[in-house]
C-alpha cells in the first residue's frame, strides 16, 4: 500500500474517532487539497469503511458522496467466492467504526474491497441504482468492475454465453474483463457498445448515448438500424444518436479525462458554457442552481470544483461575471431575473 494510502487511512481513523479539532481540521484541508491522488486516495478509503460497517455518511468538506456495500452478481448460481465468505461476516451485527478502523479492517479492505452476492430475479438480473449524490463501484463475478454515476440505474446479466449489461438511466464506467468467449454488451435505450477488454464509460441522454473510451477499443451502433458499427478506440468518444443515424466519433483525450473527472469527486470547465456547467452541478447536489437570466447560460467559464462545492462555485461566477448571486438553504440563484 503507497504512502498516501497510508494517509488516508489515517485521516479516516481520526475522523472516526471523533471530530477532529480546528489544526487538525486545517491540516486535513491541506493535504486533501494538495494532489488530486490524495482525493482519490481519502475517496476510497471512506468507501472501504462504509462497505465494512455499511453506515452512509456525507462528508463535511468533502464530495457529498454516499458509499454502500456493493453486491456481486454471480454468473452461476454455484460459484462461490472468499469475497462472498468475508462480505458475510460483514452483514454480522455493526462493529463501531472506530473499532473496525483501529482493528485493521479498513487497511485489510485497501488492498482488496470485500463485495457481497445477491440473487438474481428470475431472468438472472441484478439491480444497481445510485441517489443524487451517490457514486457506486461494483465488482462483478467475471472480475470486471462498474462504477456508478450519481442519479444512475444498472441492471447487470451474466451468463456463460455473454455479459449484458443495460444502463437504465445515468452514466457508468465499465473496466472489462478480458473473456473473448463471452462478449460484454452494454445497452443505452438503442445504443449498444461492446467491448473484451477495455475500459469506457456510456452516459444515457435525451439525444442517445455517449461513450468515451480510456483503454483499448470498443465497438459501437444502434440497434435496429441500418448503419454501420463504428470502431471506438482509447482517447475517443462517440454519440450515438436516439433517432438510428450513424454514430459520431471524434478524438479528443482531454476532453475524455474533462468528463470523467467524476470518478475523482471533482468537475473540471475548461470554456463550458455556464448553463452547462451548472447542469453538471445539479447532476450531483440537491440543492439546485437555477440561472435567472438566460443570456448568461452562453458565457464561458474555466475552473476545477469538488462535486460539492456549488457555493464557491457561484461566488466564483459572481466574480468573474460580475452577477448577482443568492444562496440560500433550498436554491443557489445566478443573476438577476429579467
Amino acid at each position: 500500500m503507497s504512502s498516501i494510502d497510508d494517509a488516508a487511512l489515517e485521516w479516516v481513523a481520526r475522523e472516526a474517532a471523533g471530530p477532529l479539532d480546528a489544526a487538525a481540521q486545517a491540516a486535513f484541508e491541506a493535504w486533501y487539497l494538495a494532489n488530486p491522488r490524495h482525493q482519490g486516495a481519502y475517496l476510497r478509503a471512506r468507501a472501504i469503511a462504509h462497505s465494512l460497517d455499511g453506515i452512509t455518511v456525507q462528508a463535511s468538506l468533502k464530495p457529498q458522496v454516499a458509499y454502500a456495500p456493493d453486491p456481486a452478481p454471480l454468473a452461476d448460481a454455484n460459484v462461490a467466492t472468499a469475497a462472498n465468505d468475508e462480505a458475510a461476516d460483514v452483514a454480522r451485527p455493526a462493529r463501531s467504526r472506530r473499532a473496525f478502523v483501529f482493528g485493521g479492517a479498513l487497511a485489510a479492505g485497501m488492498a482488496a474491497i470485500a463485495v457481497t452476492s445477491l440473487a438474481p430475479d428470475l431472468l438472472g438480473r441484478v439491480t444497481y441504482e445510485t441517489a443524487r449524490g451517490e457514486f457506486r463501484k461494483v465488482r462483478l463475478a467475471d472480475r470486471s468492475t462498474i462504477s456508478i454515476n450519481s442519479a444512475s440505474q444498472v441492471e447487470v446479466r451474466l451468463t456463460d454465453a455473454q455479459r449484458r449489461i443495460a444502463l437504465v438511466h445515468g452514466e457508468a464506467w465499465f473496466d472489462v474483463a478480458r473473456d473473448k468467449t463471452r462478449p460484454f454488451v452494454v445497452e443505452a435505450g438503442d445504443a449498444r457498445v461492446r467491448a473484451v477488454g477495455t475500459a469506457f464509460s456510456v452516459r444515457r441522454h435525451a439525444e442517445g448515448a455517449e461513450v468515451l473510451v480510456t483503454e483499448g477499443v470498443v465497438e459501437v451502433w444502434a440497434d435496429g438500424s441500418t448503419a454501420a458499427h463504428r470502431r471506438v478506440a482509447a482517447g475517443e468518444l462517440a454519440l450515438v444518436p436516439a433517432d438510428g443515424s450513424a454514430p459520431r466519433i471524434g478524438t479528443n483525450p482531454g476532453e475524455v479525462a474533462r468528463r470523467l473527472a467524476w470518478r475523482e469527486g471533482k468537475l473540471v470547465f475548461e470554456n463550458q458554457p455556464l448553463g452547462d456547467a451548472v447542469a453538471e452541478f445539479n447532476r450531483y447536489n440537491t440543492r439546485q442552481i437555477v440561472v435567472a437570466d438566460p443570456a448568461l447560460r452562453r458565457k464561458p467559464l474555466v475552473g476545477h470544483y469538488r462535486i460539492d462545492q456549488p457555493e464557491e462555485f457561484a461566488n466564483d461566477v459572481h466574480a468573474l461575471l460580475n452577477v448577482p448571486v443568492a444562496i440560500r438553504a433550498d436554491a443557489i440563484q445566478i443573476g438577476a431575473a429579467r
